[in-house]
């Protein structure tokens, strides 16, 4: 039974697919970039992470800050409670618009001078919220002035013999159903489009040089000689390149779960990433996706005529999945029966779930895996008739 399989195509297989691993794997860059390059992503996703948890660290409301105002001695109880809250003040500059435009102070609050002696004015705040680093000074003293409100609204209430809670007659109560949302989450919702990247991105390398640039380097025509059938050749390569590509996915998983997991440690008001068993059904699920990039890969480096054109197409090919993955971000969907089916969007719909330590629906998951299998099936089928023709290995 084993000489038969030996002799069989299945054995030609097995010996092309040595080959190819022996030598990408004596490529010591090659061997780098599976190793290094999927920890560049999490890496700096992980020092952004940790960056903003030594912003928040610590109680935020028991920190000083400091606010340029003008007119803040037109309304004294503002300026007590404001104090009384670890609020400072300095004077404003005088082209306020133009230093909070250009980043000089974070915000102005200017307090006419109608309001002296007076319950009700109007408080104008000069603001930049284009800066991302503004919006924390600016929510502080929103929340300090509404709070301020609240209170006044309850004192006129009592003096007038109202019921408590008059003057505020709507109260909300938050019921946080979320797994503990605070901003760690937002970092974490960013690790499905970046590993679907570098799924994308793991096995160009090999796809390119194994077929346009053996072909470039004279090596594949002696090859082609071989008593091998050449759907039997380029299943070898392409499973070649399918094990440098779930290596460096399985790098990325690791490395993004690693330094998330060390980064969280910066602040105790960080949550932690998933655990390691989410990242273990994350590589999972993207299995499928493993196959249909390469078989991508393969198709695009089999019909371009040079390694620069190969390298410009599938050097864009990780970005077609990987911006709606972004989009995703901001804008999450649910996944439905009809767009798991979609190829490569139900994978990186259930990924999401995964990160966000949402239970997976099997139907879900087999509809996903089965649409893009058969996906990149069709799509190596497609390669491999293209490889059989003789034009795709002559030279321009």
């Amino acid at each position: 039974m084993r000489d038969q399989i030996s002799s069989g195509w299945l054995g030609r297989l097995m010996t092309v697919f040595k080959k190819e691993l022996r030598d990408h794997t004596r490529d010591r860059r090659s061997l780098l970039l599976a190793l290094i390059y999927p920890m560049l992503g999490p890496l700096l996703v992980a020092v952004g992470l940790s960056i903003a948890g030594k912003t928040l660290q610590g109680d935020f409301r028991a920190q000083f800050i400091t606010i340029p105002v003008i007119g803040l001695d037109h309304a004294p109880a503002l300026r007590d409670h404001l104090q009384a809250n670890n609020i400072r003040f300095m004077a404003a500059p005088d082209d306020k618009e133009a230093a909070v435009r250009d980043g000089r102070v974070p915000v102005v609050m200017i307090v006419p001078q109608s309001a002296r002696g007076q319950d009700r004015f109007t408080v104008e705040l000069i603001t930049n919220l284009g800066r991302v680093d503004n919006l924390k000074v600016t929510a502080r003293l929103l929340r300090t002035i509404s709070a301020y409100n609240e209170m006044i609204a309850e004192q006129k209430a009592r003096d007038a013999g109202l019921a408590e809670g008059y003057g505020v007659p709507i109260k909300i109560k938050r019921t946080n159903v979320a797994r503990d949302a605070n901003i760690a989450v937002f970092f974490y919702n960013m690790i499905p489009p970046l590993v679907i990247f570098m799924i994308f991105l793991g096995g160009v390398h090999l796809a390119i040089d194994t077929t346009v640039g053996e072909r470039e380097r004279g090596s594949l025509e002696p090859l082609l000689l071989a008593p091998v059938e050449r759907w039997v050749l380029l299943l070898a390569k392409s499973g070649a390149a399918f094990v440098f590509t779930a290596i460096t996915t399985l790098v990325n998983l690791a490395a993004f779960r690693l330094f998330m997991g060390a980064a969280v440690t910066a602040s105790e008001r960080l949550v932690a990433p998933p655990g390691w068993d989410v990242f273990a059904m994350a590589f999972v699920v993207a299995v499928p996706l493993m196959m249909i990039a390469v078989a991508l890969q393969m198709s695009v480096a089999v019909i371009t005529r040079s390694m620069k054109e190969a390298q410009i197409y599938l050097g864009l090919l990780p970005l077609i999945p990987a911006l709606p993955g972004m989009v995703m971000v901001f804008s999450p969907m649910n996944p439905t029966d009809l767009n798991v089916a979609v190829p490569v969007l139900g994978q990186m719909l259930l990924i999401n779930q995964l990160v966000s330590e949402q239970a997976l629906d099997l139907g879900h998951v087999l509809i996903a895996t089965t649409s893009t299998t058969l996906s990149a099936a069709l799509i190596f089928l497609l390669a491999a008739k293209w490889f059989r023709r003789e034009k795709m290995f002559v030279l321009g």
